[in-house]
């Protein structure tokens, strides 16, 4: 039987893990796959699905910067990918193509196993694709106050008021409750009370940290990421220092862990970006750009072929890869 084929749609595509990640999964799984990288012209991807409906093409990935951009490409969307207004990840059901969004899982997963208080406040940097699958991912979480900083002021607005009203229309699928597969229907039903959200603009964010309490600071931005982004910071320097006073002026001690703040980077190409260096210099508390990735590809395995991997089945096939899980 031929091998189905897999792979990451994107542009550029050259730094991702995906590919040897994923054929090791298949390989320690027995699926009998090949996961390919396609970097692809926007231009290119009309030709490109045809491709995908008449190949032996089982499922993708999808990454910058066409997360927003292929929906008209499919049948049918997730729950989650419409709330996300984002599809990190395609895959066949019924002989349908399917849209669907494991950057949520990617967010919650690695804030849930994560020990301590759980945040008060959160500062997402950035307002596109990435931004919008963490704003669903910190609904599912609960958390209670969420602003989103933006160079544009209004994007930030618009990603405020778009995920707000999709959110009140989505729910779980009636069809097959718990169904956990690409977020077809979410395992965790959305809090009652919604979130209070507000838009900064960028020159806003600094002084916004300084006064937040206990806040989770998400990257969504590409700021960091290797290549034309690599060594940028989304926070000025500026910012971590008058974190730092604050925490030390309410607890004394920057290593409270109740009153410590979080630093989340999504990037993860590289591992130790700017922004987390400078946040873990001050003794802050980081999650890395890889244990987003871990957790979003064990959902997208379970939706290409229904297959479980533990967490740290995936930590361990990082290791293996020379990517040194912390």
């Amino acid at each position: 039987m031929s091998p189905d084929l897999y792979g990451i749609l994107g542009k550029p595509v050259g730094h991702s893990i995906s590919p040897a990640f994923h054929n090791r999964v298949f390989a320690l799984k027995g699926v009998q796959g090949i996961y390919c990288a396609w970097e692809k012209q926007e231009e290119e991807l009309t030709d490109f699905f045809h491709a995908v409906r008449t190949l032996p093409i089982a499922g993708l990935s999808v990454t910058i910067p066409y997360k927003s951009k292929i929906a008209p490409f499919l049948d049918e969307l997730t729950d989650r990918a419409r709330l996300a207004g984002a599809v990190n990840t395609v895959f066949r059901r019924d002989r349908r193509l399917m849209g669907g969004n494991t950057d949520v899982d990617g967010l919650c997963i690695p804030l849930a196993r994560r020990a301590g208080p759980v945040p008060r406040e959160t500062l997402v940097l950035g307002a596109g694709g990435a931004a919008r699958a963490v704003l669903a991912g910190l609904a599912e979480l609960g958390l209670p106050r969420i602003s989103v900083a933006a160079r544009d002021k209004s994007k930030a607005e618009e990603l405020i008021v778009a995920f707000s009203c999709s959110r009140r229309t989505s729910g779980p699928c009636p069809e097959r409750p718990g169904e956990d597969r690409a977020g077809l229907a979410s395992s965790t039903a959305f809090p009652a009370n919604a979130p209070a959200y507000r838009a900064l603009s960028w020159e806003e964010r600094t002084d916004a940290l300084a006064d937040m309490e206990a806040p989770l600071v998400i990257n969504a931005t590409p700021l960091g990421m290797q290549g034309a982004f690599e060594g940028q910071c989304p926070l000025p320097d500026e910012a971590f220092e008058l974190r730092a006073r604050r925490t030390r002026r309410l607890s004394g001690d920057a290593r409270d862990d109740a009153l410590r703040p979080v630093f989340f980077d999504l990037v993860y190409t590289p591992r130790e970006t700017r922004f987390l260096a400078a946040a873990r210099a001050r003794g802050f508390a980081c999650i890395d750009g890889l244990a987003f990735f871990a957790a979003q590809a064990i959902g997208q395995l379970k939706a290409w072929t229904g297959a479980e991997l533990a967490l740290r089945d995936a930590e361990q096939i990082l290791t293996d890869l020379k990517i040194v899980y912390k």
